[in-house]
């Protein structure tokens, strides 16, 4: 697990009066190394009296939960890996305990994973954990020790349980926290908030809650949403001032006593109004934890980059501030916003502005938008002082320091949904939810209602031990994994399909809501459930279907650096080889030992290479029409920088490319020195010695 970015999800909401079904919208992407990415479908259930609830303890690794109570998901006979038997045993079943509570008489059926995602009455929630200043406890060690009992999966799925509103939910959510006390994920900063947008077909809202500074408690605050708002979270409270007089806050009654209590307290009239306590600025921590100091930018750009798709005439500035000074808590929205325009941010990688991920020389020859997490190269090697210590020659503070833009979709992404809540249906049918695994730019979403009966089975199955066909997780992954390797040629076909299907399955969903609706007005609610299960499945089965004949078609139509033409009687094969921008910085052009074309070409005054390009790399360069640097501007340069620390700059990607192109070339040199060959700097030519 990668300490660094460990669950750094994003999380957006849409309010009703901004899109064009007239549903609420909350995304969640669950962006995590090493979560078990399983989907479970909990049944509506009814408790006799005086039954109790039981609270399981916080794990993201397979297995999240093994448990009969809860569907068929976390069920023994649904375990997998070499590991199962260990999973089934019951000091393992029984380590899973933290705790009870008081169980109602009934219950809501419900979609959850690692957090409860939406429930039968269309509540839908978003999750994006933030740096905290009070980091809490860690949960109590057994059910009848001292210490906090509920984390942020047991309050949401509480919470989506037993509310028909996303007020309850809210509410629901910040009393459990207070009252048996709230753990985080971790008790480092940069894991201990939460950010949670919360949906029903009215209303949307953006909760925070935190530790209290005892550790066995909570502060909490939501907001809630104009109608036609967008809001967003990524790792970082949003909530500024707390208006005590504006009815859309909610908050527990003990906000300002911890906020002074705690010594944090603060109130900045410039951007709280009157003196209002400023909830991000009070329980944030002072710096950006977790590895990611002083880089704001891994938060605020995507927050940045939701509200200039959303609302492109506000003229919104990338910034900065720790906490996103110059961003609003929410947005009017410019135009009705739609359940693919939330998908396409899902898949976003800055495309068209100035971060650009699929520009730069970090994209390579081929333009791929994915970053890997930094890392010191071979498992067991860690960062010290000494670049030495690792494969990769990084320090600690290389890897803390040092950053690229961080997008809304990425490749760790465990699952992601979309959630509509939708009025002026039968209750049944106000909840659909989007579902995909995977990251977002490499799968398809299939519509699931919240009311079928059970959950297809390829998202209930697979583990990150071992690949299997039967998961869709990994039918996604194979086909991203695939396409980075030449991303420009090898997407389009993928982004295709996923049109393909999920404008059908849209389309296919307007008759099956009207069929649907027909039967539970004539109240055939079992035929109705029934229909809506059929279309859930059937979507979800032909995407599985159509993802592994995708992959094959990837597969023999690009491959070793040739586009192959199927389409044709006649076979041909087509280089897509290399954009001449990244053969000069690779030293394609100058790196042959023994050119006779070029040394016969070479005008006199030519015969001294004395600097680190070369002469001969520069007369080569100019003979193509380009300089260095020019070179390395040539590149599809995407400008703004790093996202944090050092790299503010627009020109810093372009300096990058030139350091790039002169480390290539003296790295070539060395090469040529261990071959037997003598150095530019040596001998003014490349020459056998």
């Amino acid at each position: 697990s990668n300490e660094v970015f460990d669950n750094m999800c994003t999380t957006i909401g849409v309010g009703p009066g901004g899109t064009a079904s007239g549903a609420s919208i909350v995304t969640h992407t669950a962006d995590c190394d090493d979560c078990d990415f399983r989907l479970a479908k909990t049944p509506k259930m009814e408790h006799p009296e005086g039954a109790k609830r039981p609270i399981y303890r916080y794990h993201r690794q397979y297995p999240r939960l093994v448990a009969e109570e809860r569907g068929d998901t976390w069920k023994k006979e649904n375990l997998e890996t070499k590991f199962a038997d260990t999973y089934a045993s019951a000091s393992w079943v029984s380590a899973q305990l933290v705790g009870y509570i008081d169980q109602v008489p009934s219950t809501h059926g419900l979609f959850e994973a690692l957090f409860g995602m939406m429930n039968d009455a269309g509540v839908a929630i978003g999750e994006s954990t933030c740096a905290a200043a009070l980091t809490g406890r860690d949960p109590r060690p057994c059910p009848d020790c001292e210490g906090p009992l509920v984390d942020v999966g047991a309050v949401s799925l509480l919470a989506l349980e037993r509310c028909d509103t996303a007020r309850c939910a809210v509410e629901m959510m910040g009393a459990l926290a207070v009252k048996h006390g709230y753990y985080a994920a971790s008790t480092e900063e940069g894991d201990a908030g939460e950010a949670l947008i919360v949906s029903d077909p009215d209303e949307v809202y953006m909760m925070h809650l935190s530790p209290d500074d005892t550790g066995l408690s909570a502060v909490w605050v939501a907001y809630r949403l104009p109608e036609d708002h967008v809001t967003a979270a990524a790792n970082s409270y949003v909530i500024r001032g707390v208006d005590t007089e504006d009815p859309n806050y909610l908050y527990s009654d003990n906000l300002w006593e911890v906020a002074e209590r705690s010594g944090r307290a603060q109130y900045d009239t410039a951007r709280a109004p009157n003196g209002q306590l400023d909830f991000a600025m009070t329980f944030s921590p002072d710096e950006y934890a977790k590895g990611m100091l002083k880089k704001p930018e891994y938060s605020t750009d995507r927050v940045w980059r939701v509200f200039s798709v959303l609302a492109p005439s506000r003229g919104f500035e990338r910034t900065h501030s720790w906490l996103g000074d110059n961003l609003p808590l929410s947005v009017k929205v410019e135009k009705e916003v739609t359940v693919q325009d939330i998908m396409a941010l899902n898949r976003d990688h800055y495309e068209g502005s100035d971060m650009d991920l699929t520009k730069g020389f970090a994209a390579g020859p081929f333009g791929s938008p994915i970053r890997y997490d930094p890392g010191y190269g071979f498992p067991g090697q860690t960062g010290t002082e000494d670049p030495k210590d690792n494969e990769n020659g990084m320090t600690k503070w290389d890897r803390m320091h040092g950053a690229f833009p961080r997008a809304i979709g990425i490749m760790r992404t465990s699952w992601h949904f979309v959630a509509e809540s939708r009025p002026n249906v039968p209750r049944e049918m106000a909840g659909v939810m989007w579902y995909s695994q995977y990251q977002p730019s490499a799968g398809a979403y299939a519509p699931l209602y919240s009311s079928i009966e059970a959950v297809p089975e390829m998202y209930t199955r697979g583990s990150l031990y071992e690949y299997t066909e039967e998961s869709s997780f990994w039918k996604f992954c194979t086909v991203g994994n695939y396409a980075q390797l030449a991303w420009k040629y090898i997407f389009p076909p993928v982004k295709a399909k996923q049109e393909e299907l999920e404008s059908g399955f849209l389309e296919k969903q307007v008759d099956v809501d009207k069929e649907a609706a027909r039967l539970f007005k004539d109240g055939k609610d079992d035929e109705a459930v029934a229909l809506l299960t059929k279309f859930s499945t059937d979507s979800a089965e032909t995407i599985g279907a159509e993802w592994t004949k995708l992959l094959h078609y990837l597969f023999a139509k690009y491959h070793d650096g040739y586009t192959m033409i199927l389409d044709e009687p006649v076979f041909r094969a087509v280089e897509y080889f290399y954009p001449r921008w990244w053969l000069v910085l690779t030293d394609y052009f100058t790196n042959v030992v023994e050119d006779h074309y070029y040394d016969q070409q070479l005008p006199s005054g030519y015969d001294t290479l004395d600097n680190v390009f070369g002469e001969k790399k520069k007369w080569v360069m100019e003979k193509l029409g380009m300089s260095p640097e020019g070179a390395a501007e040539a590149a599809p340069v995407a400008l703004g920088g790093a996202a944090g620390g050092g790299g503010h700059g627009g020109e810093a990607l372009a300096v990058v490319g030139v350091v790039c192109g002169l480390v290539g070339f003296v790295v070539g040199s060395r090469k040529n020195v261990r071959s037997g060959y003598s150095t530019i700097g040596d001998s003014g030519v490349d020459v056998r010695v």
